[in-house]
């Protein structure tokens, strides 16, 4: 099979799975973020879509990439995951016949690459020549009169951080609080004063200002807040 017509096929694919018609999982170029002075690219994108919801847009990708008997490894994947940051995509898709490495898998849980493994039916690839358009409405004929053109097995959905199972989210307690505020030793009021009483900086006598605490031992209030030379310190 052509990489063409493997690319129209996984287009059928992605169309199916999702939802949408196949006119709208769209062939693009996507321009590569403009820097000063250097020279402009674009992204050959295999397949494009995005999903409309009430709050967002979400843009999706995929490489479609036909293999006679290599798998896809990790280099592949790498690039499509600096691919996906540079257009913007939400999500990135890895489709391929051949299988992946056991790199590009790990890589693929890395980066929330989703992968699957899309091989056409046997005798589909000798039916699907000529232009572009040609075999898309062949496959899409086909398609109409038996749903068995492709097989598919899921290798990751891109958010399987241990593969085959589902990561479990576990709430974090919040972190215990701590004052930074410098404490300073008691000391006895002089006579004149009353109880809970500060000297200001200048040494005139100023009226205490406590703060109601938790009772201490004995019943004596506990927790009053006073201030000494600037720090604070607590009573009881």
């Amino acid at each position: 099979m052509e990489s063409t017509a493997y690319e129209e096929l996984c287009r059928v694919f992605v169309a199916e799975k999702v939802g949408l018609a196949v006119e709208d999982i769209r062939s693009v170029k996507i321009p590569n973020p403009n820097r000063p002075n250097l020279p402009q690219f674009s992204h050959q994108i295999d397949l494009y879509w995005e999903f409309s919801g009430e709050l967002a847009v979400y843009l999706n990708i995929a490489n479609a990439k036909w293999r006679g008997s290599d798998k896809v490894d990790q280099p592949d994947v790498l690039l499509l995951q600096q691919v996906r940051t540079d257009t913007g995509s939400h999500k990135a898709f890895m489709l391929t016949n051949g299988g992946f490495t056991a790199g590009a898998i790990a890589a693929a849980q890395h980066h929330g690459i989703a992968l699957h493994v899309v091989v056409p039916a046997p005798g589909l690839a000798e039916s699907l020549t000529g232009s572009r358009e040609v075999i898309r409405e062949r496959i899409l004929a086909l398609s109409a009169k038996s749903p068995k053109l492709y097989s598919h097995t899921m290798h990751t959905r891109g958010v399987d951080f241990v593969q085959g199972r589902t990561p479990e989210v576990t709430a974090r307690p919040m972190p215990g609080l701590q004052t930074r505020v410098q404490s300073v030793p008691m000391t006895r009021a002089p006579a004149g004063i009353p109880a809970g009483g500060t000297h200001g900086g200048g040494g005139s006598p100023t009226g205490p200002s406590p703060l109601p605490g938790p009772q201490g031992a004995g019943g004596v209030p506990g927790g009053i807040v006073t201030r000494v030379g600037g720090g604070f310190t607590r009573r009881g």
